[in-house]
């Protein structure tokens, strides 16, 4: 669905850049049903941030970036490559970091320039701030699919030492990454014999399914976004 409804808008160092056709939908959600600019661009900017936050540690980790997706009702950083668990945990903090960093210098623009009268510029300031610390603070809960099911996990990691875990494979992506048969297939072949039905895990993984989020948890994350969006309205009333 995303990449049938998506348009590819820029690429930041070879990263596509995607808007996906709900956006329009989702910034009418988020804002009341109101004509507020200023809000639609700062809370997709922020989104944006928040998943720029994990494109630049997968990159720092040498795993690949297969491109980056902004909908209407969040963002998703596509990602594939070896990662140890640590890793997985440290780049799951990359967005709220990123946020962070927005959330800082924010303030810090406010500090020398004070608060500001220009309404696109009021609304782009209560995003920043407010609707980002409510952001950080849902993308940090210990739920499938928001960051903090894996982030959280970087504490145990790091307890149990983890740096020295073994690398498994990862795609934030499935359908984007391309899965080649081993080279002892072809051996299988040549011999007369029937290769697996589907391919085996990789080194040190499960061939367990990954855990997807339940409709009770996508149906609680709608809830406390559509709260954002209500906080939202009221700071700029206030």
């Amino acid at each position: 669905m995303l990449d049938r409804g998506s348009l590819t808008v820029a690429r930041l160092r070879g990263i596509p850049i995607r808007l996906h056709w709900t956006i329009p939908l989702g910034a009418l959600v988020f804002s009341g049903f109101r004509f507020a600019p200023g809000f639609w661009a700062g809370f997709f900017l922020l989104v944006l941030i928040h998943e720029l936050g994990h494109a630049a540690l997968v990159r720092a980790f040498r795993l690949r970036v297969e491109g980056i997706d902004i909908t209407g009702f969040g963002g998703l950083c596509h990602w594939s490559g070896r990662a140890t668990a640590t890793q997985r945990g440290v780049i799951a903090w990359g967005g709220v970091l990123a946020q962070a960093l927005l959330l800082g210098a924010t303030f810090a623009a406010l500090a020398f320039f004070g608060r500001p009268r220009a309404p696109f510029v009021a609304e782009l300031v209560s995003v920043f701030t407010l609707t980002n610390l409510w952001l950080m603070a849902i993308n940090l809960l210990p739920v499938p699919p928001l960051d903090g099911h894996e982030a959280w996990k970087l504490l145990g990691h790091l307890a149990r030492g983890g740096g020295r875990s073994r690398p498994r494979s990862s795609a934030e992506r499935v359908d984007a990454v391309a899965w080649r048969p081993p080279p002892t297939w072809s051996g299988w072949r040549a011999a007369g014999k029937k290769p697996p039905s589907r391919p085996p895990p990789p080194e040190g993984t499960s061939s367990a399914p990954k855990a997807k989020a339940s409709p009770e948890a996508m149906a609680e994350l709608a809830r406390m976004l559509e709260k954002v969006g209500e906080e939202a309205k009221k700071a700029r009333r206030n």
